[in-house]
């Protein structure tokens, strides 16, 4: 038997970004009450397994304060749509 787990259309939502919370990221990485106060859009994989999705305050450099901590060796590089050389 499956367990369904509902919930309504506010808790659907990263309270801090507003994106899209599967019911299943809530359910893991969400406070006791399955609200999800950070997202994978809005934060990094580290900071949410560290917490920060349920709401605690995770000793991380926090993406929103400082955006080019979490975007890899390639920040300052040209776009290659096509997979070719520049």
């Amino acid at each position: 038997m499956n367990r369904q787990i509902g919930g309504s259309d506010e808790t659907a939502q990263c309270r801090y970004c507003d994106g899209h919370v599967s019911d299943r990221f809530r359910a893991v990485f969400g406070d006791e009450d399955d609200v999800a106060h950070r997202c994978l859009g809005c934060d990094c994989f580290r900071r949410i397994s560290r917490g920060s999705a349920a709401g605690v305050d995770v000793d991380l450099v926090d993406p929103a304060e400082d955006p080019n901590r979490n975007r890899g060796q390639r920040v300052g590089a040209a776009l290659r749509a096509d997979g070719g050389s520049l």
